[in-house]
């Protein structure tokens, strides 16, 4: 009985680490749309930090360090891209320019990211 408990207790810690992993996947706005068809998943998560920061945090830290400004900074980091902006997380990665997706498409994720604010 102890084995089985083991198996359950197993399987729904999975589970829970699944949904929150997956908790944005039915999301269909066209900024969650761009980031899944441009590969940003590959280095970024919602709101885990993988090999970049999280959604939520380039949201929050952009907006605890630019205010209203923040959208601005986020648009710019992904259309030249940018280098250390997360060390203090022990990020050290660098972001690549994404300026070829144009200024459209780059404001609309901006907008996705920062809707992780509200």
């Amino acid at each position: 009985m102890k084995f089985k408990g083991f198996f359950v207790v197993a399987a729904a810690a999975s589970l829970m680490f699944a949904v929150s992993q997956n908790s944005f996947a039915g999301d269909n706005s066209p900024g969650y749309k761009l980031i899944k068809a441009n590969g940003c998943l590959a280095c970024h998560a919602v709101d885990q930090n993988k090999v970049g920061p999280s959604y939520k945090v380039i949201a929050e830290t952009n907006e605890k360090l630019y205010g209203k400004d923040a959208l601005k900074h986020i648009e710019e980091s992904i259309e030249k891209g940018s280098k250390g902006k997360y060390k203090n997380l022990g990020i050290s990665a660098v972001m690549p320019p994404y300026g070829y997706l144009g200024k459209q498409k780059i404001e609309t994720i901006s907008k996705w990211i920062m809707s992780l604010t509200k």
